[in-house]
């Protein structure tokens, strides 16, 4: 098959230089993104929008750099980003660990769904890939293939692979280092611009930072009572929530940002505590409990 011929209509930037220019995202020639032979791709997303954290080094071993020996292995490295629009309820952070052990690197989700912080998503990532095209050229780092031989046959992912992702050691680091609040007086440094302490954080940023701190907290023994105005504030979703149908646990997730099942542990207590009436056999949904006030005027609701 002939290669194409493309005209300016076909380029995003049909005037930039011929090795620069970018087809339209919407070509229909664009190469399928599955075969992309790295996933600097998404690596590089990660960045976007996002509070990044560096919480293992490759040379942490090292400390003064002038003393690393020739021999030195660099050891493996952590990266956490804080993406500022949030994966759903419970989300804390993103993470990307690489080890000179492993011949992939683990990308994972970092959420706490009310029993602490642990990995709810895990994907490995080939360090670098290659695949020949429909004209016979070959999509990939060159530069890194001796022969054909080499690029067909890369590292298998084992089990012994597997076991070797140390995900207690990751989530232990990560939680000490989300959990850590010196931003609120340290400020954070911004790429590009010089670190100051009275940087004034994004509302975005500040939202995804706080959530973060209180998210990665580790779990206490025993529950602290709940606030009455938390209570107050849950009945009244509940019930506008309620007329809405089935999913009324997984929308109040939603709105408060927590778990389904510490959402039903708020909707018990505001039960037992007096904002929404006792569960009545028979009936779907909860009406209004004899403390419940108005929001606005503070007279009770009545119930329906």
């Amino acid at each position: 098959m002939p290669k194409p011929q493309f005209g300016p209509e076909d380029y995003v930037n049909p005037d930039a230089p011929e090795d620069e220019r970018r087809l339209r995202p919407d070509h229909p020639r664009v190469r399928d993104r599955s075969y992309d032979y790295a996933r600097s791709s998404q690596q590089l997303d990660l960045w976007k929008a996002a509070l990044v954290c560096t919480v293992m080094e490759p040379w942490d071993a090292y400390p003064d750099l002038d003393e690393i020996p020739d021999d030195a292995v660099p050891g493996p490295s952590l990266t956490l980003f804080v993406k500022e629009r949030k994966r759903g309820p419970g989300y804390v952070a993103d993470f990307l660990y690489q080890g000179p052990d492993l011949p992939v690197a683990v990308h994972g989700i970092l959420a706490n769904h009310g029993s602490g912080l642990g990995v709810v998503e895990l994907e490995l990532w080939r360090l670098s890939w290659g695949y020949w095209d429909e004209y016979g050229d070959f999509v990939g780092p060159a530069e890194r293939v001796q022969d054909e031989e080499d690029l067909l046959s890369p590292v298998p992912i084992t089990s012994d692979v597997l076991r070797r992702i140390p995900l207690g050691q990751i989530i232990a680091r990560s939680q000490a280092e989300l959990a850590d609040q010196s931003w609120r007086e340290e400020g954070v440094t911004v790429l590009g611009r010089p670190a100051a302490a009275d940087f004034e954080i994004s509302p975005a940023s500040r939202e995804a930072l706080e959530n973060a701190n209180a998210l990665s907290k580790t779990p206490q023994r025993g529950r602290p009572a709940l606030d009455d105005a938390l209570l107050h504030r849950v009945a009244h979703a509940y019930l506008r929530e309620a007329v809405s149908g089935p999913g009324l646990t997984r929308r109040l997730a939603e709105e408060f940002d927590r778990p389904e099942p510490t959402i039903k542990d708020w909707i018990k207590a505001a039960r037992d505590r007096g904002y929404l009436s006792p569960a009545i056999p028979g009936r779907r949904a909860a009406g209004p409990g004899p403390l419940l006030r108005h929001p606005d005027t503070g007279t009770h609701t009545p119930s329906t």
